[in-house]
């Protein structure tokens, strides 16, 4: 039986958000990982994380740990912006310590598995989709001609690389023990600025996987198919959450939580009859055809404090193309009904989608003002791999660069010339320039000063509200 390290590479907030936006950016708990070592505990299979991210560690340090460790397995997660880095420090393994065998998950190589081979040489296997049985499997094998076996997975054989069955999700969530936090540094993590109320720690919990929805911008890496953990498991994992780090806040993570409303009626219905909602508040994310008012009611009883939807655009034409399947006035009502039941909200937007005009650009600006949620993220538009708009924009041989580290969505505030997809008729320049503008025409209004000043509950938010404006400001002489 081999041992095993896990990896999450050293991306840090500077190269995510860039210099001025990284005071807002998040250090998230990597429950991917988490869940795969938890797992891997269960089959008795010896394993250790190292999360780069959270202890500032170089690429030069991860190595010198894996030689210290002695693991003979290097499993390294990697969402599409960490492939410069992911592919740096697997050089650097194998010029270290050539005998060990790195194993890539992530999204960015669920959807391009033979093509990471490829460009990265020296990876050995990659998992393809729901990682914890697959890498336990493969922590079992010794020898590398049994690897054609394991499911879910794309490896290299001498020159050829060898795609295996796929692996079917997992039905039954609860199969996976509770993430292995033990096994993280969990006081260093923190959410967006905008996620969290106060100064309290607030940590994730990931409560299903899977999204059945059809938007063009998200590749779905969970699968079309809503599994959920039981309620039991939900609430016994809250509970040890509070027990543990004295929370009072917390993210309860889905891809979208309301989407079975049997489930989210369930969950709320638990956290009230346990009384956890007398302790915790949490935030989560929704779609605006998934609510209603009964349903706003029910959460906020429960302890749901804010919402995060996705808005997208102001154009019911951008919507329409972009299979969002909601309506403008579906997005307002909802917004409205959410602010009359107590619930604050953020609502993320997305600026240079494919065909969007001048004037569209500035109608989303423009509706964002109207909705006025409380806190407004707005993105560059990238189409990731595993798409529907980077396979259509592919195909029409507009996509700008394959240089993956460069598909970021805060490329308005880091300068950067290599972004990905520009709109027919647009510019670099214009796109840049329009992410910050949209920024500052949403928050640097009075109204949205007294909103903020109301809800000022700490030190803590007193700074980032005033980093925030200063930010802004400085942006208006660049």
């Amino acid at each position: 039986m081999h041992s095993v390290v896990l990896i999450n590479p050293p991306l840090t907030l500077e190269a995510r958000y860039g210099k001025d936006m990284k005071h807002f950016g998040a250090v998230s708990e990597p429950l991917g990982l988490a869940y795969i070592a938890a797992y891997l505990e269960f089959r008795n299979i010896p394993v250790r994380i190292i999360d780069s991210q959270a202890e500032a560690m170089s690429t030069d340090d991860i190595v010198a740990s894996i030689v210290s460790g002695n693991e003979t397995i290097i499993g390294i997660t990697m969402l599409t912006p960490a492939f410069g880095v992911v592919k740096d420090l697997c050089n650097q393994i194998k010029n270290t310590c050539p005998n060990r065998r790195i194993v890539l998950g992530g999204a960015h190589c669920t959807v391009l598995p033979e093509r990471t081979l490829e460009e990265i040489p020296q990876a050995d296997v990659v998992c393809i989709g729901e990682g914890e049985v697959t890498l336990s499997e493969i922590a079992r094998i010794r020898d590398d001609t049994l690897l054609s076996g394991v499911n879910g997975i794309c490896f290299r054989s001498g020159n050829a690389l060898i795609r295996t069955d796929p692996r079917p999700p997992l039905q039954d969530l609860d199969l996976i023990p509770p993430p292995a936090r033990h096994l993280l540094p969990m006081k260093k993590y923190h959410l967006t600025a905008s996620r969290v109320s106060g100064s309290g720690y607030c940590p994730t919990i990931l409560v299903a996987r899977g999204c059945p929805f059809s938007c063009t911008f998200c590749s779905r890496t969970f699968g079309r198919s809503f599994r959920t953990h039981s309620i039991d498991r939900i609430l016994s994992e809250i509970r040890s959450l509070i027990e543990s780090y004295q929370i009072s806040q917390l993210n309860i993570e889905a891809d979208t939580l309301t989407v079975n409303k049997k489930f989210i009626k369930a969950l709320c219905n638990g956290l009230i009859q346990s009384g956890i909602n007398r302790r915790i508040r949490w935030t989560c994310e929704s779609r605006v055809d998934t609510v209603d008012e009964e349903l706003l009611k029910l959460m906020h009883e429960a302890g749901c404090w804010q919402i995060s939807y996705g808005v997208e655009t102001g154009s019911q034409r951008l919507l329409d193309s972009i299979n969002k399947s909601v309506s403008l006035n579906q997005i307002e009502n909802i917004f409205r009904i959410t602010k009359k039941v107590g619930i604050s909200i953020r609502g993320f937007f997305m600026l240079g989608l494919p065909g969007e005009t001048p004037s569209e650009s500035q109608a989303t600006i423009d509706f964002a003002k109207k909705l006025n949620p409380l806190w407004a993220q707005f993105t560059v538009t990238v189409p990731y791999p595993g798409t529907k708009m980077f396979e259509d924009i592919d195909q029409q041989g507009k996509i700008r660069t394959y240089n993956w580290e460069k598909y970021n969505t805060w490329s308005g505030w880091q300068g950067s010339e290599d972004i990905p997809f520009v709109p027919d008729g647009r510019t670099v320049q214009e796109l840049r320039d329009l992410q910050k503008r949209a920024l500052r025409q949403f928050y640097l209004r009075p109204v949205v000063i007294l909103q903020f000043l109301h809800h000022i509950q700490s030190w803590r938010d007193l700074q980032k509200y005033f980093i925030g404006v200063m930010v802004l400001l400085k942006s208006v002489f660049r």
